[in-house]
């Protein structure tokens, strides 16, 4: 009798045992559902404070600290004063790497204070900002705020590459559709008739069809990162036996093409650098006028030498004195009807130097790709005939 109350007395602080643990684990399985967020963010190394400072946030805004790749230094940031808006500083920091913590940290709260006051009233969201971020400086989003236009608005000049934010009221009232009044307000001298009224920074100089000219530059720092020597006769006094590897590649199948039929087409220049080029403007400009030596050699900044993708090309007739120029040479001839097979254009043609705004340069082709060489030569076009066209397809900002 005492052994079955015991086992009975055993039995039943087994089940109360077990019935604490499955408590304990409903409580523990609670807990954690209802700190799951902090847990995770402790997971990700953010201190208690950190972690209050994001939970204060909103579902989406937390969100982006659990999504962001690796975790962010609240402490680095808080170093300068700030407005608590870390994921932002460091998005920021992200594009633009020159700028320091200091001037990261004011323009982003100078942002925030911008966004709470008016954007987010004109329908710009925080995601959209960010994307304009990519593009435009804190000062330029600020200029939307001053003309008050809704994101509606003006969203389809937005999504122009080179959308200039203070011309935007100029874009309106031109009645023009996006694209036509972004090119026509900002950069009316792309066609050379009209006068330069500003001056151009291209940001990715690398792209093949870039439009330089007066009025749009690249840095005198850039060097191309995949420049080649050219596998073709070079002229004996040419020292520029460079371009970019798709450019030479290119050149190279050309002219082998071109010898199969007799034709002995010869490199006469290729990449030049910045220093090289100004060297050159400067020696023209000690000969000539400036009207005549800017019509015949390109400033620097503005060079196609300078892209890589610029070629001057002779023939060994030429060379050999057969022939006084290759615009008068068997050679050339063929090259204006077949180079936009290999992805090279006819840059200055003697019948469009008012657009261009160089004289006639039978000698210089432009690398820009198979596809686009093919489409400017079925419509006789240049390149500036392209952008009007079709538009930038990189990124520029006003100098």
């Amino acid at each position: 009798m005492k052994k079955s109350a015991y086992r009975y007395h055993q039995s039943k602080l087994k089940i109360k045992n077990i019935f604490i643990v499955i408590i304990f684990i409903c409580l523990l399985c609670v807990t954690i559902y209802f700190h799951l967020t902090r847990i995770k963010l402790m997971i990700k190394g953010y201190g208690f404070d950190a972690q209050n400072i994001i939970l204060s946030l909103d579902d989406e805004q937390i969100d982006e600290y659990l999504l962001y790749d690796g975790k962010i230094d609240f402490d680095m940031w808080d170093q300068v004063k700030n407005q608590k808006h870390y994921y932002d500083y460091q998005y920021y920091s992200q594009l633009y790497k020159e700028k320091s913590h200091q001037d990261i940290v004011k323009e982003i709260d100078q942002f925030y204070q911008l966004y709470e006051r008016k954007l987010s009233t004109l329908k710009y969201d925080i995601p959209l900002c960010r994307e304009l971020m990519k593009t435009y400086s804190i000062h330029d989003i600020s200029n939307l705020t001053n003309y008050s236009y809704t994101y509606q608005q003006v969203k389809d000049y937005l999504k122009i590459n080179g959308c200039i934010i203070e011309d935007i009221p100029k874009y309106i009232q031109s009645k023009k559709e996006p694209l036509e009044a972004v090119l026509s307000v900002s950069y009316p001298f792309i066609d050379s008739h009209n006068k330069v009224n500003h001056q151009y920074i291209i940001n990715e100089p690398e792209h093949y069809l870039i439009l330089i000219k007066k009025g749009f530059q690249i840095s005198s720092e850039y060097v191309p990162s995949d420049l080649i020597k050219v596998n073709i006769p070079i002229a004996p006094d040419n020292t520029h036996d460079m371009l970019r590897k798709d450019a030479a590649n290119a050149l190279k199948q050309m002219y082998d093409d071109a010898l199969k039929l007799n034709y002995h087409l010869v490199l006469n220049s290729g990449y030049r650098s910045y220093n090289e080029q100004k060297k050159l403007y400067d020696y023209y400009f000690t000969i000539y006028d400036e009207v005549t030596a800017s019509g015949l050699v390109a400033i620097p900044g503005t060079s196609e030498h300078q892209l890589g993708l610029g070629v001057d090309l002779t023939s060994q007739s030429v060379i050999d004195k057969q022939r006084m120029v290759f615009g008068d040479t068997e050679e050339y001839k063929w090259v204006v009807q077949n180079a936009h097979l290999y992805g090279f254009i006819l840059r200055y043609p003697k019948d469009r130097s008012a657009i261009t705004g160089t004289a006639n340069e039978p000698w210089h082709l432009r690398y820009v790709g198979k596809t686009v060489a093919k489409e400017i030569y079925d419509h006789q076009w240049t390149l500036e005939d392209y952008i009007l066209h079709h538009g930038f397809d990189y990124h520029i900002s006003r100098k």
